[in-house]
């Protein structure tokens, strides 16, 4: 390693130490936190700072409190397996709709969220909020959670039963990732996964990379070929 490359690594080794005495010091102020939460803490927000690229955790609380308005989507919208990259997305898209709708700057996010579902999703369309919209294809999916029929070109009993629920899935809703997947399914990971390599396998769906925001690393999506 270089002189150069070894003075950045100390100082970066300095800066999270900076970091994480000032996650300490606000996580202190809230009652008797343990370290093990604070640990927690810090790994998801080291999470989210690679996730988001950002370059630094700095100021400490104003990322602090960023990170906790994205767990509270995660958490109003039971997307427990969303990554950050699609939880800013839906900060941004749920603060431009509390214009659209003219809520109250007050509102919290799970306010917001819950007179969203108020309205009816050709309310929420007629806002031109846009067809790509992640939000509007989240609550898609949730109202979608039910007993589905299998497509008419494909025997049932060649697939197995979340495959086919998978490419109805992607028929309807696609492209999608597969922690959506996981999402709307609510079927554990590896399930999820080895059902996509099935449908992949016999050709039914396609798998590519791209991008869901402007911001951030390529993702990988699903759609099926029907």
């Amino acid at each position: 390693m270089t002189y150069t490359g070894v003075i950045s690594s100390e100082m970066d080794k300095e800066r999270e130490k900076t970091e994480l005495d000032d996650l300490k010091r606000l996580l202190k102020m809230k009652g008797d936190i343990k370290e093990f939460q604070i640990q927690e803490t810090w790994n998801s927000l080291k999470s989210m700072q690679d996730e988001l690229e950002l370059p630094s955790l700095y100021p400490m609380k104003q990322h602090y409190y960023f990170y906790l308005r994205l767990e509270e989507i995660r958490n109003a919208l039971t997307l427990f397996s969303s990554d950050f990259i699609q939880l800013n997305q839906l900060h941004v898209e749920l603060n431009l709709l509390r214009g659209l709708l003219e809520l109250p700057e007050s509102s919290s996010i799970s306010e917001v969220i819950r007179l969203i579902r108020n309205k009816s999703l050709e309310e929420l369309i007629a806002l031109e909020f846009g067809s790509d919209s992640l939000l509007l294809k989240v609550l898609l999916l949730q109202i979608s959670k039910k007993p589905m029929t299998p497509t008419s070109d494909i025997k049932p009993a060649l697939i197995h039963e979340l495959d086919r629920n998978l490419l109805e899935i992607l028929i309807s809703y696609g492209p999608l990732t597969r922690p959506e997947l996981v999402d709307v399914t609510g079927v554990a990971r590896s399930s999820i996964y080895d059902s996509l390599r099935r449908l992949n396998f016999k050709g039914l769906i396609v798998q590519y990379s791209g991008k869901r925001t402007s911001v951030g690393r390529p993702m990988t999506l699903f759609d099926a070929l029907l």
